[in-house]
Order: C-alpha cells, then sequence, then structure tokens
C-alpha cells in the first residue's frame, strides 16, 4: 500500500508516552509494514536495520514489544493487518467489476 488513512488523535491517544526517537520509530515501522503489506520477519535487529534504526535498537524493542505481537517468527500489528486485509479485499472486489465491465462491452 502506498497510503494509509492516518488518524491524529487516535495516534497521538496511543502514543502519548513515547518518547521522540520511540515516536519516530513507530512511525517508521509503520510505514514499512503498510509499504511491504506484511508482518516483519526476524529479530530485532533485521526489523531495526529495515528501518534505518540500527543504532537505537532499544527504542524499536520497546515499540514492537508494545504495539507488536510476536508469532511465528514474525512482529505482527493487528490492526494493520486489519487494515491491509480491508485494502485487499476492496481492491479485488474493484478488479472483478472491471473484468466483468470489460467483458460486458465486448459482448
Amino acid at each position: 500500500m502506498h497510503y494509509y488513512q492516518f488518524n491524529i488523535g487516535d495516534y497521538a491517544s496511543h502514543t502519548r508516552g513515547l518518547s521522540l526517537l520511540e515516536d519516530l520509530a513507530y512511525r517508521r515501522l509503520m510505514d514499512e509494514y503498510y509499504l511491504n503489506e506484511r508482518p516483519f520477519n526476524g529479530c530485532s535487529t533485521d526489523v531495526a536495520r529495515s528501518i534505518g534504526f540500527l543504532a537505537n535498537m532499544d527504542d524499536v524493542e520497546y515499540v514492537l514489544n508494545k504495539y507488536f505481537r510476536f508469532e511465528n517468527d514474525s512482529w505482527v500489528h493487528d490492526d494493520i493487518e486489519k487494515h491491509i486485509s480491508e485494502y485487499k479485499i476492496k481492491q479485488e472486489k474493484r478488479s472483478e467489476a472491471g473484468k466483468a465491465s470489460a467483458e460486458s462491452r465486448m459482448n
């Protein structure tokens, strides 16, 4: 996904206690997750490297443990997974509608 809706109020209420670096790490993690449309694989060091935060491992690990869950060697964010799933469903419906429209014009 190259776009996602961002609710400023929800984000602020969920992240109010984060330090500046933790906040930046979380925003970069969210962007990377949406861009790739999948959970982060591997250890927190690999995740930190993927967002350019290798020098701030403590901040990344704190955010991962607070907002993500580690499952099957992946860091999963449930809300982002939900948004990606909804996006893919809409995308599939649009594709099907487009194919049906093209087919009806051919007949």
